[in-house]
């Protein structure tokens, strides 16, 4: 009998899901309805004054009110908080003056394209315009009282920043180690702090310092993340668990919009192709429709830039590595308004996993992403284009506890090719609202052979196995449309709304064929064997599968002093249709849902802000019921308080979060039915993440992270209730110093010690087998002079063997063994 009509009606028409989720959305359109009519955007005309013009293009013959009567506050001496983010200076100065309740006007010939690297911290007004405007020759003169005026500095005179800036938060690095602030958790540019949700960020510098292979590499070192869930060695796709729940499909993101990752075809983008990777902690379905419950991780790609940049490298390294780099951009034309980039980078290489015939697995990549970015002064369009082909040998497996590889140099064989076009699209409608959309289309294709283990035979030296031939393509296409309103006010405070529409549409087929394969002998392994036997091959999987989604969403950030309330609610429709040509079937689902996130900051003392949240997220699930029902999607809710401590005059980030995560109408064992599932399967997850990043005394770069996660199946007809799932750690923790030598002898020089630590997981769902805890050591050597740039980078310094098994001892995976790379970069 299926349960699924009880959890329907507890989780879909009661307190505290959808209720709840409907209840977040009306709050939160009431909000807008209260805060819209009396939000201020401060677009009042100015006369023209040596040349100058309204900063929104007001008409020039208009006199503008004085501040009293339109309801501006003139410039107090006290500060207050900015947060202004990266863009065109224009609009940063137009941004402060919104901020600070002030008119403000000025000959946009004296600004040009020039862009600012924004504004987070307290401040004076004054003060808040000669940062941004510190070398640049401008200043900002307070005529008459309530409106400002950017003008020259005279020649003869030198400007002179306030003696003092109070609790200021500004980076002298034009890379910084720790971020400030990033979109992902909101959608609009918004400070960390502010967030209340966890979010972490690495940036390029920090990815460059630790030489990251990989996106898993890049994140080892981040609390709640989990990269070895399926075997450090894993060269085909990017496996990640966020929170107990795996993200590596639907938590899988580049840019803003989901990779649209289609089972074996998912972009695996290399590090060098980006400039940061965010992961966000939690439900996030109010802004990304249907995602996992552990979160997602967004990686942002390389953008056209502002300054000339010509880079090469080259890496060699461990069992035949060797790779080449190429980065390549900057202005078109004299004005800026025109940029470029070229990103690419190949690689023929081995792998630690190597045949008794001396043949290694291979991991060759050919990558290739061109640019170009066309801005004015209130749009830009930048154009997105890449294509990647990965070439290996497919899943490796090493029988354990003899490390004998089970497929064939001869037979196995991955080959992936991927191809994207896309933009991001914005347009500054005026002082209040900005109009933006990406896009992208998406094309792949992959062919896999493999071979794997079936069974040990009694003699314990024969193992059986059996052989896969599989073919897969896909194209799809993603958009997400935004509209960004940013109003000021004394009484009600400040709102950044929100509205967005996204489409998302991903087709593909895929053909899996099977059949028998020669036993091997684990003492004499014979590998190079012709395969597949003629006429063996037999179709188990044959079929088309197209999935739609809609989604709508709106969002509003108020800050009020130093209170800042989040409030997002979203509805998504979700329809997958999948053609079975083997059953000779077709199977339609039709899903909708409603999803949250209520959030509350509040900055206690500058740099400090305790928070709280709540939020929500769904997630389709394939498939029907004994009774031929279709499967609803699963719902997960959250709970989570935690400080944030970024203090304003340091690069440093410390985080602490706790929180509480359900994940309700997962799929069970159907005890009625053997091979049919019930949706009364519930997973919980409880934890503690604590994660420190800083630039101390600018020569030492800190990396500290800990997770505690205890993550239960509360419900289950498997036999696992009560128990933790297969490969979930309860103890993660690591640690990275990294000191730069910046005088003497030494000077260039740098040195680096990560020490990483997983603890032990059970193998099986009854709990009777583990994998063993492991810790790993990573050292880094480098050295700068001039344009040139070197490392020597090694992994697993101690060559610790580490294996994962999961549910038996015939499916593990060896971890990464001691990996030493060198590589020499030139800028010109």
């Amino acid at each position: 009998m299926t349960r699924r009509g009880d959890a329907q009606s507890r989780y879909g028409k009661s307190w505290p899901y959808s209720a709840l989720d409907r209840l977040v959305t009306a709050a939160l359109i009431a909000g807008l309805a209260w805060a819209g009519p009396s939000g201020r955007a401060h677009a009042q005309g100015l006369p023209p004054q040596d040349g100058a013009r309204p900063v929104d293009g007001a008409s020039a013959g208009h006199r503008p009110a004085t501040p009293e009567a339109t309801g501006l506050r003139p410039a107090a001496p006290a500060s207050r908080r900015f947060d202004v983010a990266p863009d065109r200076l224009a609009r940063v100065l137009q941004d402060i003056a919104s901020q600070g309740g002030v008119l403000l006007y000025f000959d946009p010939a004296l600004v040009g394209d020039a862009r600012s690297d924004g504004l987070q911290g307290r401040y004076t007004l004054d003060q808040a315009f000669a940062a941004v405007l510190l070398d640049r020759g401008l200043e900002a003169r307070q005529e008459p009282p309530g409106s400002y005026h950017i003008v020259r500095i005279p020649t003869n005179t030198a400007a002179v920043l306030p003696t003092v800036i109070v609790q200021a938060s500004t980076s002298t690095d034009a890379d910084p180690f720790v971020a400030r602030q990033t979109a992902t958790g909101t959608k609009t540019e918004t400070s960390l702090l502010a967030n209340p949700q966890s979010v972490s960020v690495i940036t390029q510098r920090e990815m460059q310092a630790r030489n990251s292979g990989s996106v898993v590499q890049a994140l080892q070192y981040t609390p709640g993340v989990q990269i070895n869930n399926y075997g450090g060695n894993e060269i085909r796709n990017d496996w990640i668990v966020l929170r107990g729940f795996d993200a590596k499909l639907s938590g899988d993101y580049r840019d803003g919009l989901s990779q649209m990752p289609y089972d074996q075809i998912r972009p695996r983008l290399p590090v060098y192709a980006l400039e940061s990777i965010e992961v966000l902690r939690g439900p996030s379905s109010s802004l990304y429709g249907q995602v996992s419950a552990g979160g997602l991780v967004n990686r942002t790609t390389k953008r056209p830039p502002d300054q000339p940049l010509h880079e090469v490298a080259v890496e060699v390294g461990s069992y035949d590595y060797r790779q080449a780099y190429l980065d390549l951009g900057g202005p078109i034309d004299a004005q800026g308004s025109s940029l470029y980039r070229l990103t690419a980078t190949g690689r023929e290489a081995g792998t630690q996993d190597e045949y008794t015939s001396g043949h290694r697995y291979r991991d060759n990549l050919a990558y290739v992403a061109p640019a170009y970015t066309w801005r004015s002064a209130n749009t830009s369009l930048t154009l997105l284009l890449n294509y990647q082909h990965d070439r290996n040998d497919g899943e490796s497996r090493g029988y354990y506890p003899r490390r004998t590889l089970v497929g064939d140099y001869a037979y196995d064989d991955y080959d992936r090719n991927l191809a994207s076009i896309g933009y991001q699209f914005e347009h500054r409608l005026n002082r209040a609202w900005t109009a933006r959309q990406n896009l992208r289309y998406q094309h792949g294709d992959m062919t896999l052979r493999n071979l794997y283990p079936l069974a040990l035979q009694p003699d314990g030296k024969t193992l059986s196995r059996y052989l896969v031939d599989a073919r897969e393509s896909m194209h799809g296409l993603a958009v997400d449309s935004q509209l960004e309103g940013r109003f000021d006010d004394a009484a009600q405070g400040s709102h950044t709304l929100l509205l967005g529409i996204d489409y998302r549409r991903v087709v593909g087929w895929q053909t899996y064929k099977q059949g028998p394969a020669p036993d091997l002998d684990l003492d004499d392994p014979v590998y190079g064997l012709h395969l597949p036997l003629p006429g063996t091959l037999a179709t188990f999987l044959d079929m088309k599968q197209t999935s739609t989604q809609w989604g709508l969403y709106a969002q509003d950030q108020i800050r009020y002093g130093d209170w800042t309330v989040t409030l997002s609610g979203r509805h998504d429709r979700v329809d997958n249709d999948t053609i079975d040509h083997f059953q000779g079937t077709r199977t339609a689902q039709n899903d909708s849902a409603y999803t949250g996130r209520a959030g509350l900051a509040y900055e206690i003392v500058p740099g400090v802000s305790p928070y709280v949240s709540y939020a929500t997220s769904f997630l389709p699930q394939l498939g029907a019921d004994y009774a031929g029902t279709p499967f609803t999607p699963a719902r997960a809710a959250q709970v989570e308080a935690g400080v944030k401590v970024q203090p304003p005059d340091m690069d440093a980030l410390y985080t602490l979060a706790v929180f509480d995560l359900r994940q309700r109408d997962g799929l069970t064992a159907d005890p009625l039915h053997d091979g049919f599932e019930v949706q009364t399967g519930e997973v919980r997850s409880r934890g503690l993440e604590l994660q420190g990043k800083a630039t101390l005394a600018r020569r030492w770069d800190v990396l500290a992270a800990y997770t505690y996660n205890d993550v239960t199946t509360v419900r289950s007809n498997d036999g696992g209730q009560g128990k933790t799932p297969i490969v979930t750690p309860r103890h993660m923790a690591s640690l990275w110093v990294q000191h730069r030598f910046t005088d003497g002898y030494a000077k260039g020089w740098r040195a680096a010690l990560g020490v990483r630590y997983v603890g032990s997981t059970w193998i099986d769902v009854q709990n009777t087998m583990k994998n063993s805890a492991a810790t790993m050591l990573d050292a880094s050597l480098g050295y700068e002079t001039g344009r040139w740039r070197f490392s020597i980078d090694a992994t697993n310094l101690t060559n610790k063997e580490t294996v994962v098994c999961r549910n038996d001892r015939l499916n593990c995976r060896y971890g990464i063994d001691r990996t030493v790379m060198a590589t020499a970069a030139y800028r010109y």
